[in-house]
């Protein structure tokens, strides 16, 4: 677990910051597949994720400088942070739909991952501090199931294309 508040802080800021840039990464490859409407919806969330990591990071500023953590000292139960979804669950022709809800997935992931810090932390001020962060994510939760439930879903037939890309090694 996290033995102190700024390292737990750095883990945040950490999840924060990576799920804002896989989020970047996803909307140019959603540019570059001519896939503007979930582009945008994926530059959306690198919007809300770069506007969370600041909250985190202004927060974390008023306890000092935080740990640079190695890559390999993050404590993710995952080989990344939770929020930041598996590349492997996009789809160039993905749809709206299908954004959202690989990030529905990606913010309940880190509200697991606060509110575990938030019951099991050793210390009182990470799992006060945790708890508020858990209450963000639930909310970011709530969010996205709202917009899902407007969202249409996609025809059967949303991968089929007609030209697709031809690839040359």
């Amino acid at each position: 677990m996290y033995s102190t508040l700024a390292n737990f802080l750095a883990h945040a800021v950490a999840l924060e910051t990576e799920a804002g840039e896989r989020y970047r990464e996803l909307a140019d490859v959603m540019e570059v597949h001519n896939n503007p409407e979930v582009a945008a919806m994926f530059a959306r969330m690198a919007e809300f994720s770069a506007m969370h990591a600041a909250e985190v990071t202004a927060r974390a500023g008023a306890h000092g400088p935080l740990p640079r953590l190695k890559s390999w000292e993050f404590k993710w139960e995952t080989t990344e942070p939770p929020e930041v979804g598996d590349s492997a669950d996009t789809h160039y022709r993905m749809t709206p739909r299908h954004a959202l809800q690989y990030a529905l997935a990606n913010e309940r992931r880190g509200w697991e991952f606060y509110n575990h810090a938030a019951t099991h932390a050793p210390l009182p001020e990470i799992r006060d501090l945790a708890r508020d962060f858990a209450d963000e994510e639930a909310e970011h939760v709530r969010t996205l199931e709202h917009w899902l439930e407007s969202t249409p879903p996609p025809d059967h037939d949303w991968a089929d294309d007609p030209d697709p890309a031809n690839v040359v090694d």
